[in-house]
């Protein structure tokens, strides 16, 4: 019963893994032979015992590294990079991995923080805090894990339970068929001795008698089996009364989990500022429409969007104006867009959209409009106004693509928008 969950955690653990060794070559030389060896295993499949001599190389690597670094003297700049890098590294990691919902703001303000010039006091405080997150979303996982388990282990209870009154049931209705067949047997004898006796009567006191005496019989043994059959009945009504209410309860406590795990679906394709989905959507998306236009070869636009000169709102204004800017510019995105439109927040000032039945033509006039709009859409923070751009690079699908292709024609398109002095959409087919 614990087996596939079990395995659910390794291929966690593992991904967790390859993140990590992905995410952290190039910090040193000597850690890049064994970080490459280690992702290669696992893209092939490796196990724990198979990684096992690698992880005990990597392990005495780093703490020669240690030891080393130990006795070097850092200075100041040094020091400063070095924060730097790994507060970079771990921005990306929060940006790429699959934060639950419930800690999408934890996330969002330890992000936040890691942005500002951090003193070795504040620094630390933010490793400390990305450790307690990391640490949170496990035990998160785990809880909603043992949740789904208890319920799954329940399940074999609750059915063997019905059997067993399934079978009572149907015991006790075989038990009447064959108490009504011997009644009917009685019955028929009693009507026959009854027969016999007029037959064979020479008096008819006698035959009063006699008659009298076999209904009297026959009156006795309706009666209990009357008080049998009741029983039985009352017992049997009893368990499927029993049964009934089990099949309810199994039924409401089913759907509980169903709208609970349906929300904490939906929850987890949302972004939690500006309220549009998220990557996570947006590739789920991509897989569905992708899927159709190989089927049906109806036209499929691309456009990737980018906030023109966001870092500057935020270093000259605050973050709190960038989230402001993210937020009114998802709205006049997805306020001037069709309904088939599909519009998601890809990450930081990046907004992606996929058009059906649309060519990268007719795109670009869709997304010309939205541009002039937003152009226009300034707004004031602390008494200062705060001017907005927006650029955008569109592609189509054609023959012979996937989305990776047109993904990578869409991001050039806005590159060369960006190139050409911002506030521009371009087309690259």
């Amino acid at each position: 019963m614990n087996s596939a969950p079990r395995l659910e955690s390794e291929k966690l653990l593992y991904k967790l893994i390859l993140q990590f060794a992905i995410y952290s070559q190039g910090t040193n030389s000597k850690l890049d032979p064994h970080l490459i060896n280690i992702s290669k295993s696992l893209k092939k499949g490796a196990n724990y015992l198979q990684l096992n001599s690698e992880l005990i190389a990597l392990s005495k690597t780093l703490a020669h590294i240690s030891r080393a670094e130990s006795t070097v003297e850092i200075t100041d700049e040094e020091q400063k990079s070095r924060q730097q890098y790994f507060i970079n590294r771990l921005n990306i990691l929060l940006a790429e991995s699959d934060i639950p919902f419930k800690f999408h703001n934890q996330c969002a303000a330890l992000r936040q923080k890691s942005k500002k010039d951090l003193d070795e006091q504040t620094y630390k405080k933010v490793i400390d805090s990305a450790i307690s997150l990391l640490v949170n979303i496990k035990k998160h996982v785990a809880n909603e894990q043992r949740d789904i388990e208890a319920f799954l282990a329940e399940i074999p209870k609750q059915l063997t339970f019905l059997e067993d009154h399934t079978l009572y049931v149907t015991n006790s209705n075989d038990e009447s068929i064959e108490n009504r067949g011997n009644f009917n047997s009685l019955i028929e004898s009693q009507v026959n001795n009854i027969r016999h006796s007029a037959e064979e009567a020479s008096e008819l006191s006698i035959l009063q008698t006699s008659i009298n005496q076999h209904l009297k019989e026959l009156s006795s043994q309706l009666s209990n089996h009357k008080t049998t059959e009741d029983k039985r009945q009352h017992e049997t009504q009893k368990q499927l009364n029993l049964m009934s209410q089990k099949l309810q309860d199994m039924e409401v406590e089913a759907d509980s989990l169903r709208n609970n795990l349906k929300i904490a679906h939906d929850k987890a394709l949302r972004d939690a500022l500006t309220g549009l989905p998220n990557r996570l959507a947006y590739d789920e998306r991509v897989k569905l429409e992708s899927t159709r236009w190989n089927r049906y070869k109806e036209p499929l636009s691309l456009i990737i969007w980018d906030i023109d000169l966001f870092k500057l709102i935020n270093d000259n204004f605050g973050h709190k104006a960038g989230d402001k800017t993210l937020t009114l510019v998802a709205q006049l995105i997805l306020n001037n867009c069709r309904e088939t439109d599909f519009i998601a927040r890809f990450g930081g000032e990046e907004f992606v959209m996929l058009l059906t039945n649309t060519t990268s033509e007719q795109a670009l006039e869709l997304a010309n409009n939205i541009r002039l709009l937003i152009s226009k859409s300034g707004f004031n923070h602390n008494g200062e106004s705060i001017k907005l751009t927006i650029s955008c690079g569109i592609s189509q699908f054609s023959e012979g693509d996937d989305h990776g292709n047109v993904f990578e024609r869409a991001d050039q398109a806005l590159y060369s928008s960006k190139e050409q002095g911002r506030n521009k959409c371009s087309i690259l087919d």
